[in-house]
Formats: structure tokens, C-alpha cells, sequence
């Protein structure tokens, strides 16, 4: 076999045929390698030009957006020991566990952090008056995340 064009139109054949990726020949001390290259092209059919005054259109309507800035209440913070499912009751017939305005105690359970399917009690470690209740029943929560802030 030689290098010729022949040859070389055959190779890439056979790389389009058998679905190849690359190939290399050498021939008499000459090396020749051929890569197939992925090449998309993209075309949308559904081109749609506007004229100079569409693309920029002005609205009169004023949107007024809630704010989501929370109060920054001030107090001491029950975290969260693990990452787990917040529960803030014993079970779902079950009174909470605490409510804003409860006095706890040091040692008192103040939810359940549910981990692996093992519920763990979350004992507060400071004593005071709940404050604010920062997570919600069921929802999913990290390790360290603000459970309850206490004054």
C-alpha cells in the first residue's frame, strides 16, 4: 500500500463506515493519522426579526415587590446538630414541642431532627423565652442551621 490520494480517500471511508474515531497509518517511515471531529451545527427555522422599535418596548406599570428582609431578632440561637428533617412535634397528633413565648429550661426537647430514619431529640442547651421558630414542620435542614432563637 502507498500513500497515495486513493488510499487516503479509503481511510477516511472506512473511519465514516465503521464508525471510527481516529485512525494511523505508516507507510515506508511515513506516518499519517486521521481524526474523525464531531462538527454540529445548529439552525433554528423559527427565526423571528423584529423591527428597531419592538425590541425595546417602555411600561407605565409600577410593580410593587414584597419585602423579604427578615427582622433580625435578637437572642440567642438552638442550631441544628445534624442535617436531617425538622419535626417540631413527637408525632403529627401531637402539641409542639415549644411555641413563641414558652419557657425552656436547659435540657428541655425543644423538636426532633429526623436522620437515617432514626429521631433524634434537639435539647436546648441555653435556658430563656423561644422567641422566634426559624425552621418548619417537615421541612429539610442543615447542620448548624438556626432552629429557634432564645432570649
Amino acid at each position: 500500500m502507498k500513500l497515495d490520494l486513493e488510499n487516503i480517500k479509503k481511510l477516511a471511508k472506512n473511519i465514516k463506515e465503521h464508525n471510527l474515531s481516529e485512525i494511523t497509518v505508516e507507510i515506508n517511515g511515513t506516518k499519517l493519522t486521521m481524526k474523525k471531529e464531531d462538527f454540529k451545527q445548529e439552525f433554528s427555522n423559527n427565526v423571528k426579526y423584529l423591527e428597531k422599535e419592538q425590541l425595546c418596548t417602555t411600561s407605565e406599570e409600577i410593580i410593587e415587590v414584597p419585602n423579604q428582609l427578615e427582622k433580625v431578632i435578637e437572642g440567642e440561637n438552638i442550631v441544628s446538630p445534624m442535617v436531617g428533617t425538622y419535626y417540631s412535634a413527637p408525632s403529627p397528633d401531637s402539641e409542639d414541642f415549644v411555641k413563641i413565648g414558652d419557657k425552656i429550661e436547659v435540657g428541655d426537647t425543644v423538636c426532633i431532627v429526623e436522620a437515617m430514619k432514626m429521631m433524634n431529640e434537639v435539647k436546648s442547651t441555653i435556658s430563656g423565652t423561644i422567641v422566634a421558630m426559624k425552621s418548619e414542620n417537615g421541612k429539610v435542614i442543615k447542620k448548624g442551621e438556626t432552629l429557634f432563637v432564645v432570649k
